[in-house]
């Protein structure tokens, strides 16, 4: 019984080896592709419609500019509030039920594809912006959403950096679904 016990551990030990050298060799590597198709420029009228995946798109508007920028500050991020875009909250639902940026979607990476984020995914269209939020700082809760979305198809995401608080400091809309 114990040179069976012993065989089995030792080959469990014999795959993690094989499994952490594998790792070390060829890491994964992750990462966000940038924006291909931008929301509009700073500075330019907010209630423009947003252009349908349908309308042809000018040089101008495809060539690398500060727009592209995947990351967003308060300022960008307000501006895409008022245009009309989704905002996800990827936080943990206790602290969006708490308060969350007005008319935000609660969705994130350990809900996605399960039906609690059925709602969320039946307004979203891959072709329209979005923008997703966490607390910021450390906090990769939008990235890792990020990720998954652009996994599903999804091409013009947008993350605001600095999170809900900053959004909060500045005295932007924010809303409760808290009883």
């Amino acid at each position: 019984m114990i040179t069976l016990l012993c065989r089995i551990f030792a080959i469990i030990g014999l795959g993690v080896t094989i499994g952490a050298a594998d790792s070390w060799l060829r890491p994964a590597v992750i990462s966000l592709k940038p924006n291909a198709i931008p929301v509009p420029a700073r500075g330019t009228e907010t209630s423009a419609p947003i252009k349908s995946a349908e309308e042809p798109i000018s040089p101008r508007e495809t060539a690398p500019s500060e727009s592209d920028e995947m990351m967003i500050d308060a300022m960008r991020a307000k501006e895409m509030f008022d245009s009309g875009v989704v905002f996800l909250d990827a936080r943990i639902e206790s602290a969006y039920k708490e308060e969350h940026v007005a008319q935000a979607f609660w969705l994130n990476s350990k809900n996605f594809g399960t039906p609690a984020a059925a709602d969320a995914m039946k307004v979203l269209d891959a072709s329209q912006p979005v923008v997703i939020y966490c607390d910021g700082g450390d906090c990769d809760a939008s990235k890792n959403l990020a990720i998954l979305l652009q996994q599903a198809g999804f091409a013009r995401i947008y993350i605001f950096e600095a999170g809900f608080p900053d959004w909060k400091k500045h005295g932007f809309p924010v809303e409760s679904t808290k009883p």
